[in-house]
C-alpha cells in the first residue's frame, strides 16, 4: 500500500473473506504532478495511407496494419483455418 508520505491519500478500505482467504481492497488517490500544457498554440494531424498519422510539430505514428510481419501472421493465420475446416469437414463425413 503506498505510504501518505508520497502525497498519497487512502480514501477507503475494505477486507473481505471468501472460500478462507482474506481480500483487502483499499482506494488510494494519487496526485497528479503533471502541469498543464495551457498554450494556445494548435496542433495539425494528418491521417495518411503510408504513415497512421503526421502531426504539425514532426512527429509520425507509423500504420502497424502494412507491415509485412503482420501480413505474413495473416497470411499464416487464413491457412490455418483453412486446413483446420478441411479437416473438420472430413471428420464430419467419417473420412480419415
Amino acid at each position: 500500500i503506498p505510504t501518505t508520505k508520497d502525497g498519497y491519500v487512502i480514501k477507503s478500505g475494505h477486507v473481505s473473506i471468501k472460500a478462507d482467504r482474506y481480500y483487502v481492497s483499499v482506494l488510494v488517490e494519487i496526485p497528479d504532478n503533471k502541469m498543464a500544457n495551457n498554450s494556445s498554440e494548435g496542433i495539425g494531424i494528418d491521417l495518411g495511407l503510408k504513415d497512421l498519422a503526421i502531426i504539425s510539430n514532426g512527429k509520425t505514428y507509423k500504420n502497424i496494419n502494412r507491415s509485412a510481419k503482420l501480413k505474413k501472421l495473416e497470411k499464416q493465420l487464413i491457412r490455418g483455418q483453412r486446413s483446420l475446416s478441411r479437416k473438420y469437414e472430413n471428420s464430419k463425413k467419417g473420412e480419415s
